[in-house]
């Protein structure tokens, strides 16, 4: 009787630990979704490793031309079998080598879970793994034109970070196509303003890519960025006439103003690329302080010339843009808000994406005024949202 209680106390321990802290409340649209991974370079730029495992490869090669791993969700014919989230997870295995082995992409998989978990929650990992997803890979494409999203990752993360988004949209009629964060001669980023310019030459190279695919409607784009990559598609915009929407999930460009100042080129007045900005909840003056948080100006309150909405999201801390991210998360760093309450949150969030390129791709008017509801006409909880909307200048 002992060990039968025994058993049945560890059982119930093992898999609450196991249970996902993530779930993604909202329903597919009318299309099945497909994804499909390629394997491609951009030959007018080169990647350069100067030291580690990545230098040795890259000496052996003939061509150091930039990598880029490239996942591209689209709307597919119904049926098949989805992937789960460890077919994503084995994406972090060949970012910057595409051609490594079996066992070097085992490898670096086990090491970046090792960085993002500290090694711990080994029963919650391994659940999530196996968790199924929406998309089947390389599903039979839906026929007909569609508007593209580039997504562009957060600092140093991968393609699939929101994978839960990409997979939503192009259930919805949308292709999404990203590329991991890379650096000039490494896996990793620096916080200035060449890495930034240097994921903006990214975006720009995916929407060439684009033109190739014969789904791609190239006279409606948009690009989504989170975090860093939230940042970079901004700067992207500023130089590129074919981004007509940007989406920046708690991006950089709200909090990096002197490195804005920077880019010379990019001028908030000028820029008329309608965004929705979605924020996290805002910190205190303390913790503002503590953090040497950049005050020094707001880049998005000057777009005087395009529609802009900004949409507080209370129960959101940054980390909680990014879906990958609640997946893999420490149970224990959930106090005010409940898993449940931020993974509700990033839903709506979804939807408010969903809206936002329904209106400035599709011209769908349902779209704008699913933006001009208050937050609790669209189901969120009161007080949970805030929606600030901008209007470009003569529309005000």
């Amino acid at each position: 009787m002992r060990a039968l209680l025994f058993m049945m106390m560890f059982w119930a321990c093992t898999t609450s630990h196991a249970a996902s802290l993530f779930t993604f409340s909202n329903t597919p649209g009318a299309h099945g979704v497909g994804v499909r991974y390629v394997k491609q370079v951009d030959r007018t730029r080169a990647f350069t490793p100067q030291q580690g495992r990545l230098a040795r490869v890259f000496s052996r090669k003939e061509s150091r031309a930039r990598p880029m791993q490239t996942v591209i969700w689209y709307p597919a014919e119904k049926g098949g079998r989805p992937i789960t989230f460890d077919d994503y997870l084995q994406l972090v295995g060949w970012e910057t080598d595409l051609d490594a082995s079996p066992r070097e992409q085992a490898r670096t998989v086990d090491a970046w879970l090792q960085m993002v978990t500290d090694g711990k929650r080994k029963a919650q990992v391994e659940a999530e793994r196996r968790k199924p997803m929406w998309a089947v890979r390389d599903a039979a494409p839906k026929a007909g034109k569609y508007p593209v999203v580039i997504y562009a990752p957060s600092y140093n993360n991968t393609t699939f970070e929101n994978a839960d988004i990409a997979e939503y949209l192009a259930s919805h009629g949308y292709i999404v196509i990203a590329a991991p964060t890379v650096g000039l001669s490494s896996r990793f980023i620096k916080k200035d303003l060449m890495h930034a310019e240097l994921q903006a030459a990214d975006i720009r190279f995916l929407v060439d890519y684009a033109r190739t695919l014969p789904q791609a409607d190239m006279t409606r784009v948009a690009v989504a960025g989170f975090s860093w990559g939230g940042i970079s598609n901004v700067l992207a915009a500023a130089k590129d006439e074919r981004i007509k929407a940007l989406v920046c999930l708690d991006g950089a460009v709200r909090y990096f103003n002197s490195l804005m100042v920077q880019a010379n080129y990019a001028v908030p007045e000028k820029l008329t690329t309608p965004l929705l900005f979605l924020a996290q909840s805002p910190a205190s003056m303390e913790t503002s302080i503590r953090y040497k948080e950049d005050m020094s100006g707001s880049f998005i309150g000057r777009m005087s010339k395009a529609d802009v909405y900004l949409l507080t999201m209370y129960p959101m801390e940054h980390p909680h843009f990014g879906s990958a991210f609640i997946r893999l998360d420490n149970p224990a760093e959930y106090k005010e808000y409940t898993p449940e309450e931020v993974s509700f949150a990033y839903s709506l969030g979804a939807r408010y994406i969903l809206h936002f390129l329904n209106g400035y791709l599709k011209n769908d008017p349902a779209g704008l005024a699913y933006l001009a509801n208050r937050p609790v006409a669209n189901g969120a909880p009161p007080h949970a949202l805030k929606m600030e909307t901008m209007p470009a200048k003569g529309r005000r």
